[in-house]
């Protein structure tokens, strides 16, 4: 009996192993990270680092070894950063983690790096050892893992309070030891000031009990000051007082909780609540005066709301005022209306002097020309929005003036919270004309997320 095309080709298929749900999950993974390396390739440093350390924090519990060698890439290319402050940021974040992983491989992180200088906001040595230190759970790593830090430079560590502590309350032979060799290694050559005043805490907290080391703390301490005053003389906003209290974070009213969005903007509450709760120390600008107290325009009617709004001088003022006529008034207008006033706004957005609100603004039209059927609106909104974006996080590799007064935000964050604010929305950036390399990265680190969340660990 002869044997048809499609029996045969039936027979073939039947014969085959289908493939399980597992082995679909594993290759759409892989096809994913592939994507993302090359994606992050096409990033600055900052923000291919971001990036790096997200692809990780997603990939842990799920695939160690991915997650461990994207760290170990992003710590390589920590060196590429030149600002200690945004160094120091992402070592944070990447020693935290590694060192579970493999802390070998992340002390080697540390050791890479060398001490700051007497000017810088941040040591990255420090901060890396400190977080080595704080994620070894055994006392003998603990404490070789903090005389190898000394032996380095570091410091200026957050966790020499309570690694002292541990040995005076639990491994008494080691107290005094561990004490003598901060004490007696502090670097008087061009000190921190945050340094010093560590060194001073110290001999406060712990050296009381040891005449010896108190006397030579404090000398040492004494020492330091009067170095970094003599290097620092003259300087704009230098301390310089021997008699200087410690240093201590103060509090930015910026950063406080719920801080109100500017007013005569109708914002989409999803991208302003992830705006909101990513904080810009100095670059959130929440006291533009002339977007302050503008008229209520749902009193009027709407030609005279427009009316009014088009008498602002500042454009910014038009832009939010006619934004809200577009929101409050929808219902009266008819399409072509609409249009022309998103328009408008876009215009006079261009000139609005907060950038956060420039931002919100055009992300909001954007969104508002898309859901409507305008996609060449919607790609030059986007391309406004892009423009925006790169000035409001204002990071260079050289500098990042986001990490001047915290080093617990990246740009990337911002990044992050517009991509899942598009997904959210069902917006492919490509389709707005959107080509941001970091944009195109968290999509995809977004799209490995949805991928692994009902995969148990």
């Amino acid at each position: 009996m002869t044997v048809g095309p499609f029996v045969a080709f039936a027979a073939v298929m039947l014969s085959q192993t289908p493939e399980t749900g597992s082995a679909a999950l594993e290759r759409r993974k892989a096809v994913l990270i592939e994507e993302i390396e090359a994606a992050l390739a096409a990033e600055t440093p900052v923000y291919g680092i971001d990036t790096q350390v997200n692809a990780a924090r997603i990939l842990e519990g799920h695939d160690n070894p991915h997650a461990t060698r994207f760290l170990l890439d992003a710590g390589q290319r920590t060196l590429q950063l030149a600002d200690p402050a945004a160094r120091s940021h992402f070592l944070k974040l990447i020693v935290r983690s590694l060192t579970p992983l493999d802390a070998r491989q992340a002390e080697s992180l540390c050791t890479a790096q060398s001490r700051a200088d007497s000017s810088a906001k941040a040591d990255p040595l420090a901060v890396c050892y400190d977080q080595l230190i704080t994620q070894l759970k055994d006392w003998p790593s603990r404490k070789e893992a903090f005389v190898r830090a000394l032996d380095m430079g570091a410091y200026d560590m957050t966790a020499t309070d309570e690694l002292l502590q541990d040995a005076r309350e639990q491994h008494a032979a080691d107290f005094v030891p561990l004490l003598a060799r901060f004490v007696g290694g502090f670097p008087t050559s061009s000190p921190r000031l945050q340094e010093i005043t560590r060194l001073e805490s110290v001999e406060h907290k712990f050296a009381s009990g040891n005449a010896a080391l108190s006397r030579l703390a404090r000398r040492t301490a004494a020492a330091a000051r009067r170095e970094f005053a003599a290097a620092h003389r003259g300087q704009p906003g230098s301390r310089t007082s021997t008699a200087e209290a410690p240093l201590s974070e103060v509090a930015n009213p910026i950063l406080a909780e719920g801080a109100p969005a500017e007013p005569g903007v109708k914002l989409s509450p999803d991208f302003l609540g992830a705006l909101s709760s990513f904080r810009f120390p100095s670059l959130l600008e929440q006291d533009d005066p002339q977007v302050k107290g503008l008229p209520d325009v749902s009193t009027l009617g709407t030609e005279e709301a427009v009316a009014l709004a088009r008498r602002r001088d500042y454009a910014g003022a038009r832009a939010a005022m006619l934004a809200d006529v577009l929101d409050q008034k929808d219902a009266e207008l008819d399409t072509r209306v609409k249009l022309s006033l998103a328009q408008e706004i876009l215009r006079d957005s261009l000139s609005m002097t907060s950038s956060s609100s420039r931002l919100l603004l055009q992300c909001e039209l954007a969104l508002w020309f898309h859901q409507h059927g305008e996609p060449v609106k919607a790609g030059e909104a986007a391309k406004a929005l892009q423009d925006s974006f790169e000035a409001f996080v204002q990071c260079k590799d050289q500098h990042c003036k986001v990490f001047d007064s915290s080093t617990d935000d990246s740009p990337g964050e911002l990044i992050m919270s517009f991509a899942e604010y598009l997904k959210k929305n069902g917006i492919d950036p490509a389709e707005l004309g959107l080509n941001h390399p970091g944009l195109r990265a968290r999509w995809l680190l977004l799209e490995l997320q949805t991928l692994l969340e009902d995969k148990p660990k």
